[in-house]
């Protein structure tokens, strides 16, 4: 298992103008930081299906009391933000450094939790 430790991020759909398509700042940027953080893993792009294992630490809103902070932490997330935008973003980013294209992915398990610390685990099988 690998733990990275970045804040997970929900897909955004691209957004189209007169003049240019672009993504939101938000996904953007963490596009940015796990290319950056996934450079210091040493990794082989796997050939073949592949099993994919992935958990979505959501960070908890500062504003939340200690007492929702710790009646919340661990627990499965129950935000407005749906699982597989979050699968997307982490796959997307990871295509090219673990696998080469994310169809080699045939079965994908995704989980979030609430977290003081946001993180994303990530395992892979070859089938």
């Amino acid at each position: 298992m690998i733990i990275f430790h970045i804040a997970p991020v929900v897909a955004s759909r691209a957004r189209v103008t007169r003049w240019s398509t672009y993504f939101p700042k938000k996904y953007t940027q963490f596009r940015k930081e796990f290319k950056e953080l996934l450079e210091k893993y040493k990794a082989q792009p796997a050939d073949g299906l592949l099993y994919v294992k992935l958990d979505f630490y959501v960070q908890m809103p500062k504003s939340w009391s200690k007492k929702k902070t710790a009646e919340k932490e661990g627990k499965h997330c129950d935000n407005n933000a749906d699982l597989d935008n979050y699968v997307k973003a982490a796959l997307d980013s990871l295509e090219g450094k673990y696998y080469n294209n994310d169809k080699q992915i045939a079965m994908i398990r995704a989980r979030k939790y609430w977290s003081s610390t946001g993180r994303i685990t990530f395992e892979m099988e070859k089938l």
